[in-house]
């Protein structure tokens, strides 16, 4: 095997778009605006400072993309246009499918002054840009111990032969939530074609001759492999990888399409009355 190395790596940036809520943007921000077929992720945790009962994200469409939420604390409440309803707790996931369009929100609530989760987004493929909405929660994700003071939850795709609940995400990616215990290391195996990012969302990791000390996003670069070091004070890794999918991408806000013709379209489509 082949190692990665770390391309670049930067801290995280604060986006002020959602009440109640400190964001930091590593994907889709002002440093990094997209990472195909990676499109935005965002970092949210509840802010004590904030006078509201509104925390989160209010009703607001989107198009032409998949989101998953990751929770790490408290809990994410799903409300969307379908119908469909959800609430996920902590090592819980909520994934949706844009595709032809549907209006939600995400709102997140603290549990013993608490909350916080990761959105990441990915772009759906042209031929599936207008595919119909959808959206499944799953209240916990299967967890692998790799090793001693290794542990790995399975978020989407597959890590040593378990399955994540999200199997059809069309990017087909893989998301794991890597914790380690000081000084522990792990390797992980991935695709040479695909592009990877590890974001520490706790403690620090050495990846080749780099040291990472959180919040901090790396992408990585070369390889089929790639090995994450804890520091003394231990890691948790937000590690993603998934093939790029090589197509335009015009984006306007929330909604992610292929041509300019595409957004207009969108736009016009959502300031009708049926919307």
């Amino acid at each position: 095997m082949s190692e990665r190395t770390v391309a670049f790596s930067f801290a995280p940036t604060e986006a002020h778009e959602a009440p109640g809520v400190v964001i930091r943007r590593s994907i889709g921000g002002e440093r990094l605006a997209l990472l195909d077929p990676f499109l935005l992720l965002d970092h949210v945790t509840v802010d004590p400072s904030a006078h509201t009962d509104v925390i989160g994200f209010p009703r607001h469409p989107h198009r032409g993309i998949e989101t998953l939420s990751w929770v790490i604390a408290g809990e994410v409440t799903h409300k969307d246009s379908l119908g469909n309803e959800g609430k996920v707790g902590g090592d819980g996931a909520q994934w949706m499918t844009a595709g032809d369009g549907i209006w939600h929100e995400e709102m997140l609530g603290a549990i013993e002054g608490k909350g916080e989760f990761l959105q990441l987004w990915f772009s759906l493929p042209q031929a599936r840009k207008r595919i119909p909405a959808a959206y499944v929660g799953a209240p916990t994700v299967p967890w692998v111990d790799a090793e001693e003071g290794v542990r790995v939850g399975v978020v989407a795709g597959r890590y040593r032969g378990v399955d994540a609940p999200f199997v059809d995400i069309a990017v087909d990616p893989v998301v794991l939530d890597v914790q380690l215990e000081p000084s522990r290391p792990i390797t992980l195996e991935l695709n040479p074609e695909c592009h990877a990012f590890a974001y520490v969302v706790r403690g620090s990791v050495a990846v080749a001759n780099d040291d990472l000390s959180s919040p901090v996003m790396a992408v990585l670069t070369g390889g089929d492999s790639v090995t994450l070091q804890a520091g003394s004070d231990g890691a948790r890794v937000f590690f993603c990888a998934a093939k790029p999918l090589f197509e335009p991408v015009v984006q306007y806000r929330s909604f992610v399409m292929n041509s300019v013709g595409d957004i207009a379209e969108t736009v016009a489509r959502f300031q009708t009355p049926a919307h």
